[in-house]
């Protein structure tokens, strides 16, 4: 999962510099803040309420640690 965010990032960012015009890379940067604001948003509406801060940072921290390895044992056995 950290591994595909930061394949996403990296992208974005060669777009960022290889783009030349000034428009263009404010163009980027909107997008950029504009999706990231919008994921923020969504994960903090689908949290139920009556959960914790703590629990739900958990419950995170497992999800991504669950779609890494999964991705990991994908690799290990040269399916992906």
């Amino acid at each position: 999962m950290i591994e595909l965010l930061a394949e996403l990032l990296s992208r974005s960012i060669k777009r960022l510099k290889s783009s030349q015009k000034g428009k263009e890379k404010s163009t980027q940067i909107i997008n950029i803040i504009f999706w990231s604001l919008c994921a923020f948003i969504s994960l903090i509406l689908y949290i139920p309420r009556g959960v914790s801060i703590v629990d739900a940072l958990v419950a995170i921290v497992v999800l991504i640690f669950t779609i890494y390895s999964a991705i990991r044992a994908l690799k290990y056995f040269k399916i992906l």
